[in-house]
């Protein structure tokens, strides 16, 4: 038997279809807990926010911290998922340094694992429109 992570759903008997809504975000929230990953995993509201701290750098002359959040709002009846991404920085006095960030390290892992549990991303207008010129 396959082993169940928390990126794949567990095998069943029925035909198969998308996780619960319920599935989908424990799956998320056990993504956020696995320490191979550099971000942690929260309800917040409506939303499921993997959020990843990358910098937070203090010298003698102040200190920074740049944070990013993916948030994604499910649509159950459809099983579909909005995503919107948030970066912040903050620094205080002249704080020095460098840090290397891609939103791909959370963004992977996190469509992923909706994917493995059926949820698709929700497809605008305007994607729509540009798809339907190429089809």
């Amino acid at each position: 038997m396959a082993a169940v992570t928390s990126t794949t759903p567990p095998a069943s008997s029925g035909p198969a279809g998308p996780s619960s809504p319920q599935a989908v975000t424990q799956a998320l929230l056990d993504l956020g807990r696995d320490p191979q990953h550099p971000f942690t995993v929260a309800v917040e509201g409506e939303r499921i926010v993997a959020r990843w701290v990358w910098k937070d750098a203090h010298d003698a002359g102040g200190s920074a911290r740049s944070s990013y959040a993916l948030r994604i709002t499910l649509l159950p009846e459809t099983h579909e998922y909005k995503r919107s991404e948030i970066n912040t920085e903050r620094s205080t006095g002249t704080a020095t340094g460098t840090a290397t960030f891609t939103s791909a390290k959370v963004v992977g892992p996190v469509t992923r694992t909706l994917e493995a549990h059926g949820w698709q991303r929700r497809k605008t207008a305007l994607g729509k429109a540009i798809r339907s010129l190429f089809s």
